[in-house]
């Protein structure tokens, strides 16, 4: 059962350039980009986090959407889930990116799911036969779901419950390009996290 509803209804994020959240081998790891989160809880309780935001984009790698941070109650070094939209290559891209030890990175065409300037995505806890894991949704006007990325080593650790990690729930904006003469402004809304 939900226990609890946070959210946000209307806010705007501003990056400046050279921000971003990105870990690759052997020893870029960066997390500079502006969040605007809820309050942190223990990931077991996590049920859904849902955000709606449009931009104009127009740098290599400008990027918005939600957050999910992980952080341990052991020590354990930081995870984290980005997921929404990405410029990359002169199109706009829903990304998703998942960071257990590195980062990998998965993008699809928006054009794909259709002609949009809003971009509506979905985070929620799921279990199956198989166990638990994280589905990651684009969510389309008509509020049917297009699932994008299963991310399963979120419940992987010794306590699959989850109990052993704080997850911190946010919207995010980034501007990776050095080169850029102006911040990157995303307007949000619809910012709702579901917990149990």
């Amino acid at each position: 059962a939900i226990s609890s509803i946070m959210s946000f209804d209307n806010f705007t994020l501003s990056a400046p350039p050279d921000t971003d959240v990105w870990k690759k081998p052997p020893s870029h790891n960066v997390y500079s980009a502006p969040t605007k989160a809820v309050p942190t809880k223990s990931l077991s309780q996590f049920r859904s986090a849902k955000i709606t935001f449009s931009a104009d984009w127009s740098e290599q790698y400008d990027q918005a959407g939600l957050i999910l941070t992980f952080d341990s109650l052991s020590g354990r070094e930081r995870r984290w889930i980005k997921t929404g939209l990405e410029y990359y290559n002169g199109t706009p891209q829903l990304s998703t990116v998942s960071c257990h030890t590195w980062a990998d990175w998965s993008i699809a065409p928006l054009a794909a799911f259709g002609d949009t300037k809003s971009v509506t995505v979905l985070v929620e806890k799921a279990q199956d036969n198989l166990g638990l894991s994280l589905w990651v949704y684009y969510v389309n006007l008509d509020g049917t779901k297009e699932p994008l990325r299963e991310v399963c080593w979120v419940y992987g650790d010794d306590d699959a419950s989850g109990k052993d990690w704080n997850l911190t729930v946010g919207a995010l904006v980034a501007r990776p390009s050095k080169d850029a003469k102006s911040d990157l402004e995303v307007h949000f809304k619809d910012f709702d996290v579901q917990w149990q």
